[in-house]
C-alpha cells in the first residue's frame, strides 16, 4: 500500500490520524476530532509522500530505545523486569532502530512519562502521537513486527508502575531545604512569574510547536531583544521531550517577529 492507502486503512480502524513532515505535523490538531476519510484523502493528495502518524487515543506506547541510537539500553530496562510486565502485544521497529508497544488505554488519564525506565517512556497523551509503517525518516523506516496482531490490554503490573512514577527529586536544589520557603514570601503570581515558569516546563512531541509559539509570543511582546528570545527558545527547548531542531525555533522565531511587524 503506498501512504495514502495506509492512511485511509488507519482511518477506517478507528485511528486519529496525522499527516507529517518527516516527524513534523502538517495540520494543527490539539484537542480537535479525528481526520475523517475525505479529510485523509484530501491532505494525502496535497501531501502525497506525508508520513503517517496515530495520535495516541484510545492506545498508549512502550517506546523503548537503543544504547546505539539513544545512549539508553532501553531493552536492558525491559528485560530486567519480572516475566508478565510487559505482555505481547502490537509491535513496530522505530526508524532508529527501537521498539514501540501498542496497549489499549484503560482511560483517558494516563500519565505521560520520560524516563519510566532508563530508556523507557510512555507515550500517552491524547495530543501526543507515534508515526507508523510505511513512514520513513532519514534515519529508516517504520516497520510493524506483526501487523495483524490485535493492540492488547496491558499488564495490572505495567498500569501501576505508570500510575505509580513519580519523577526523581534532586535532594541537593534549594528548593528542597525546608529553610527556603518560598510560600511564606510569594504574594500572587504575576504575568511575568507564569512566563518564567513556563520556560522551564518542556511540552511532549504534539505539543512542542504551539508550546514554544506561545511562549516566543510572549517574550516579543514583553519587549525582549531578539536575541535574548532566541537564546531562551534553546534553552526552553532543552526541557522538551524530545527538542525540536534548531531549525523549527528558526521558523517559530521568524513567524512571531514578522507577525509583530506587521501590526499597526
Amino acid at each position: 500500500m503506498n501512504k495514502l492507502e495506509s492512511a485511509l486503512h488507519y482511518a477506517q480502524l478507528g485511528y486519529s490520524v496525522l499527516p507529517m513532515n518527516g516527524k513534523q505535523p502538517l495540520i494543527k490538531f490539539a484537542n480537535t476530532p479525528p481526520l475523517t476519510v475525505e479529510q485523509v484523502k484530501y491532505y494525502w493528495s496535497k501531501y502525497p509522500d506525508a508520513n503517517i502518524a496515530l495520535r495516541t487515543v484510545d492506545f498508549f506506547v512502550v517506546d523503548v530505545d537503543t544504547k546505539q541510537a539513544h545512549g539508553k539500553d532501553g531493552m536492558k530496562s525491559i528485560k530486567d523486569l519480572p516475566k508478565g510486565v510487559i505482555l505481547p502485544t502490537r509491535t513496530q521497529r522505530t526508524a532508529s532502530g527501537g521498539f514501540q508497544m501498542f496497549y489499549k488505554k484503560p482511560n483517558q488519564h494516563m500519565k505521560q512519562i520520560i524516563g519510566l525506565l532508563p530508556g523507557v517512556d510512555i507515550k500517552a497523551h491524547p495530543n501526543n502521537y507515534v508515526l507508523v509503517p510505511p513512514s520513513t525518516t532519514e534515519k529508516g523506516t517504520y516497520q510493524w513486527f506483526n501487523a495483524d496482531a490485535p493492540i492488547k490490554e496491558p499488564s495490572a503490573t505495567l498500569l501501576k508502575m505508570i500510575a505509580n512514577y513519580q519523577a526523581p527529586i534532586n535532594k541537593h536544589h534549594p528548593l528542597n531545604n525546608p529553610k527556603n520557603d518560598w510560600s511564606k514570601h510569594h504574594t500572587g503570581k504575576r504575568w511575568t512569574g507564569i512566563v518564567l515558569d513556563n520556560l522551564v516546563k518542556g511540552a511532549p512531541e504534539g505539543q512542542r510547536n504551539d508550546y514554544m509559539t506561545r511562549l516566543c509570543g510572549q517574550m516579543i511582546h514583553a519587549g525582549a531583544d531578539d536575541n535574548t528570545v532566541w537564546l531562551l527558545l534553546q534553552y526552553t527547548n532543552s526541557f522538551n521531550s524530545p527538542p525540536l531542531e534548531n531549525k523549527e525555533l528558526e521558523k517559530i522565531l521568524s513567524s512571531i517577529i514578522r507577525e509583530e511587524i506587521g501590526k499597526p
